[in-house]
């Protein structure tokens, strides 16, 4: 078995209870791997957007500074598809 780490979040009550249906209903065996699912799918779709709108899906959402020069992000092309690892 892989490393792991345990990670402590919060989420809401509702969100809990929709991992437990998918749970109950047998798409995965624990929260633990639907949550490990969907951090996978989550990495696995921004690693197939380039640096130049990951940056844009920041600067949009407020979360890049607006008051900086464009030309002050730093770009470095990716050398193929990155690999998700797989812990289970």
């Amino acid at each position: 078995m892989a490393d792991t780490v345990l990670l402590q979040v919060r989420v809401s009550s509702t969100l809990v209870r929709r991992i437990d249906e998918l749970c109950s209903e047998g798409l995965y065996r624990n929260r633990s791997e639907a949550i490990s699912d969907a951090i996978r799918m989550l990495l696995a779709k921004y690693s197939r957007t380039s640096p130049e709108a990951r940056a844009t899906a920041l600067y949009l959402s407020g979360r890049l500074s607006r008051t900086g020069n464009p030309e002050e992000l730093i770009f470095t092309p990716s050398t193929g598809r990155p690999h998700i690892e797989d812990d289970e």
